[in-house]
């Protein structure tokens, strides 16, 4: 862009070397791209680009909506070509997805329609746990095995990549067959696995194999060469302890009166790890996310053996499958956009997680999150389940929860509901500020509890 705006003759040079621009998702443009494609097309009209303004769901990556949403102020003379038959899903799913997105103030409106059949009413299942919300899913795709789909017209769609452990393990448990898109199995990530490790040397201090992992994790400035000495000296608690200024031999003394979750908050802060990560980049947050999901996990075991003896389980149980056999997939909703399956659940529909903590006070970011919630709603071709419990694990203690708004927005007469009661009066509401809505529920914005 720059090379452009400093030489005229190289941009008339590629101007007229493209006689057209064709421009796809282009909702997900961000400033270079739009400054590049609006320096190409000139005064040529010669710029075509297809976009969905409610699937704008990238501005983390710098992606802005406004390109799309200006398309007409920036090119007067476009035409535009309204594509609103769908031909995915069912008439009930994209009667939910357009009530859902109608209230988004910045928004442009499409009449979407199918010919495709009215379909079955949406189902909105609340439990009283994370555990409950498993077990729902367990449930449903065994019922929807029954009814004669496959492992592979199933998705299950969650706002947070740390949301996949309690999933993972309950289909591990009951033998469902899953993969990950975009990510990885949850005791498989880098962070997980190194505080795992962490764990495990406490327990068995001459762990060679968690001692070679994070011997320099976070870096604490030891090369192989001083690994190498420490292995010879077969990782000798005195001489780690000399090398790395870790309190090795305190925290063998504390794992004997210290809970999993205390000797997990103990060791994060010796390490300093979560410092190490709070760069503010979003894959260092999900990373932290990650963690905190671990604590929950920790909080569920007193004694350190059996934390460890659990996880060991799970791993030794989680085996390769094969790439051809039918599985159900697993992902955020992000990693979603562009897919489609007969079957989609979308788990954790509940304020502070969809929409996310992050997004709760500023009106651009919820509406992002509506949008987000559009993506997941409009990937089923059949059959939408949508989740949220009363009350959920955080950083290892018992959270309550609400509904989800975006619930709430939803016509009465095209869902099912099923589990504990769902105070529909709580969450049912379409209209309003972000403010009102969090003041009228007594939210505490400093401490993002209810």
């Amino acid at each position: 862009v720059h090379l452009f705006e400093a030489s005229p003759h190289i941009l008339k040079k590629y101007q007229d070397l493209f006689k057209f621009i064709l421009v796809d998702e282009y909702q997900d443009t961000n400033k270079v791209q739009y400054a590049l494609t609006k320096a190409l097309s000139g005064s040529q009209e010669n710029l075509f680009v297809v976009g969905d303004m409610s699937q704008a769901i990238y501005s983390f990556r710098g992606a802005d909506f406004r390109n799309i949403l200006n398309f007409q102020n920036d090119y007067p003379k476009a035409k535009i070509y309204n594509l609103g038959k769908n031909y995915r899903s069912t008439k009930n799913i994209l009667e939910a997805a357009k009530n859902l997105i109608k209230n988004n103030s910045t928004h442009i409106p499409l009449d979407l329609w199918t010919d495709n059949s009215q379909g079955d009413r949406l189902i909105v299942y609340r439990g009283s746990s994370e555990k409950d919300e498993a077990e729902f899913l367990v449930n449903e795709i065994s019922g929807a095995l029954m009814g004669g789909k496959s492992y592979s017209d199933i998705a299950v769609l969650y706002r947070t990549n740390a949301q996949s452990r309690n999933i993972e393990e309950h289909f591990i448990r009951n033998n469902i067959p899953y993969r990950i898109i975009g990510g990885v199995r949850f005791y498989g990530r880098k962070e997980i696995k190194d505080i795992i490790s962490y764990l495990k040397v406490v327990h068995n201090p001459k762990d060679k194999v968690s001692w070679s992992r994070i011997i320099n994790v976070p870096p604490r400035g030891i090369g192989q060469k001083s690994e190498e000495m420490l292995k010879q000296l077969k990782w000798d608690i005195a001489a780690v302890e000399e090398k790395s200024h870790l309190p090795i031999k305190e925290w063998t003394e504390l794992a004997e009166t210290l809970s999993t979750l205390e000797l997990m908050e103990r060791i994060l802060t010796d390490t300093k790890y979560i410092e190490w990560l709070n760069d503010g980049t979003d894959e260092n947050f999900q990373r932290i996310e990650n963690i905190n999901e671990l604590k929950s996990v920790a909080a569920q075991f007193v004694d350190l053996n059996e934390f460890l003896e659990n996880v060991a389980l799970i791993e030794s149980s989680d085996r390769p499958r094969d790439d051809n056999a039918p599985v159900v997939t697993l992902m955020t909703v992000h990693a979603s956009k562009g897919l489609e399956f007969p079957v989609i659940f979308i788990v954790g529909m509940e304020e502070g997680l969809f929409p996310h903590t992050q997004s709760l006070l500023e009106q651009d970011a919820l509406e992002e999150e509506r949008r987000l919630c559009y993506v997941a709603i409009t990937r089923a071709k059949e059959k939408v389940f949508m989740t949220c419990v009363s009350s959920r694990l955080y950083f290892g203690s018992i959270q309550a929860n609400i509904p989800s708004r975006f619930l709430g927005e939803l016509p009465g007469e095209i869902l099912e509901y099923r589990g504990i009661s769902m105070e529909k009066g709580k969450f049912q509401r379409s209209t309003g500020s972000t403010d009102d809505f969090l003041d009228e529920l007594d939210y505490d914005r400093n401490n993002f509890n209810w």
